[in-house]
């Protein structure tokens, strides 16, 4: 079925329902296993929400070249994978932004793994690495003006490398270690239905994407550092990072784009600030608990972390000698502060599911982020949808979603703001928190072909009231897209 082949697209909030399930179910597989859709950040296909993450069988109708003439069943008898992604995606701006038209971008991604086992004898060991080419246009930065771009893909054109680790699990698969350049959003921070959508702050989000040198360690960047997970005891996962914050090596405002300052991904920098992350995951069934085991299953994940990164950031509202940034005479020159902090909560929950091991489900996510409103420009975000699993007459494989996400800035960029107007230096008026709505339906075709039409709407693009290059009143965008992902 086309159900069972969705399941190998899976992401990283997938990976962390794995986890979870682990929790319940410890030694079901090696934690340090990366599914295959870790590499893609947005529009990635749910897995059937049950109380026991079960990973999808190897099965060589998943991907467009199946066994490829025997190569992949030999490698695999190696220890060697190898997974291969194309995105290609089409917007268009129907109303509002800065320029109505067509855009293109897209992503082909490689992934090459090797168990330590298979390859060596040594039980445990994983070894990863992935690659990334980048094409197309930024359709928000050219044609939207929008803070949350439309995609998770919507990011500049480099050929670059992506993630580079080696992993090892002790205690029979409950801690997992690994070292190397890692991608934080690929396990933290995450929601499982949120990263179904195709709005790259239903990804990692604009309070993290905004706030951090080049974004942090987040898609298409990776930084060096190392990540440990530990389950202590079902149902409860706890996780922490350590990386360098910089991944691009570039000041906090620049001109130049991450992608430029590093095309090739890799820098493999050390010279910022250290950032730590910790999330602590409780995985639970509430309709089983409520009602007994006989009930259908509710599943639910629950995450809480923080963040805190070491190096130096700028004032919102004052200059290095203590006046205003908006005054004519300010030097331009932010006062720096040292260190920075945000923290989260994430909930994913299945409400409704038909009948016990039905596949007809309906999901709600929300998540919530919260840090120091001086030093950053978004200091609250939340967004919150729903994901309708299997409900459409005649197509039992396809998702069904519907998600709102706003961003709110902090105190002193909203005081600099009001500055600005009354000295006469603004040209984009006050904030306003930029609030999208997305649409979105994604339909398994093939077992290796996933296509997902996508509707977004923007009110206060920009997050500002005026726009700076047509001095009019910002109101809202209609976007609409389709995005198309081939697993090769």
């Amino acid at each position: 079925m086309v159900r069972s082949s969705a399941l190998a697209f899976r992401h990283v909030a997938a990976a962390l329902t794995l986890v979870a399930a682990m929790a319940a179910c410890p030694g079901a597989i090696a934690a340090s296993v990366p599914l295959a859709t870790d590499i893609l950040p947005s529009g990635v296909p749910l897995p059937v929400p049950a109380p026991v993450f079960v990973p999808p069988p190897q099965d060589a109708s998943t991907q467009l070249l199946g066994n490829a003439g025997g190569v992949r069943p030999w490698l695999a008898s190696k220890g060697v994978s190898v997974t291969i992604q194309d995105v290609e995606e089409l917007w268009g701006l129907l109303a509002g932004g800065t320029h109505p038209g067509p855009t293109y971008d897209g992503m082909t991604a490689v992934a090459l793994t090797i168990d330590s086992k298979a390859a060596f004898g040594w039980k445990g060991g994983l070894f990863n690495i992935s690659a990334l080419q980048i094409r197309g246009r930024s359709f928000t930065d050219e044609r939207l003006g929008s803070l949350n771009p439309v995609s998770g893909y919507d990011a500049g054109r480099s050929t670059r490398l992506f993630e580079l680790w080696y992993g090892q699990s002790f205690l029979h698969d409950r801690l997992d270690v690994r070292v190397g350049s890692i991608d934080l959003d690929t396990e933290f921070l995450v929601s499982q239905n949120a990263s179904f959508f195709l709005n790259a702050s239903f990804g990692w989000p604009l309070s993290t994407s905004s706030n951090l040198y080049s974004g942090g360690p987040s898609w298409p960047y990776s930084a060096v550092g190392g990540r440990v997970k530990w389950t202590p005891v079902a149902p409860v996962v706890l996780m922490g990072a350590i990386t360098d914050d910089n991944p691009t090596r570039g000041p906090f405002y620049s001109d130049i784009d991450p992608a430029q300052r590093d095309p090739s991904g890799t820098t493999f920098s050390t010279s910022g600030g250290t950032l730590f992350i910790g999330e602590v995951q409780v995985w639970l069934d509430a309709a089983r608990r409520l009602a007994g085991k006989d009930a259908p299953a509710l599943p639910g994940t629950w995450k809480f972390g923080a963040l805190y990164d070491t190096g130096r950031f700028p004032d919102q509202r004052f200059d290095n000698r203590g006046g205003l940034l908006a005054n004519p005479q300010s030097t331009g020159t932010p006062f720096y502060h040292h260190g920075n902090w945000l923290a989260y909560a994430v909930l994913d929950q299945t409400i409704w599911r038909r009948e016990k091991d039905s596949g007809k489900t309906i999901n709600f996510f929300t998540r919530a982020t919260v840090n120091d409103g001086t030093r950053n420009l978004v200091a609250l975000e939340v967004q919150s949808g729903f994901t309708f699993d299997e409900l459409l007459p005649g197509r039992p494989d396809d998702t069904i979603g519907i998600a709102w996400g706003a961003g709110f800035y902090g105190r002193r960029a909203l005081q600099h703001a009001r500055d600005a107007i009354r000295l006469g230096t603004s040209t984009t008026g006050m904030l306003l928190p930029e609030h999208h709505v997305e649409l979105t339906y994604q339909a398994a075709v093939t077992p290796w072909l996933i296509v997902q039409p996508d509707f977004q709407y923007f009110l206060h693009v920009g997050g500002v009231s005026e726009n700076s290059d047509s001095n009019r009143s910002t109101r809202h965008a209609v976007v609409t897209g389709l995005n198309v992902t081939t697993t090769f």
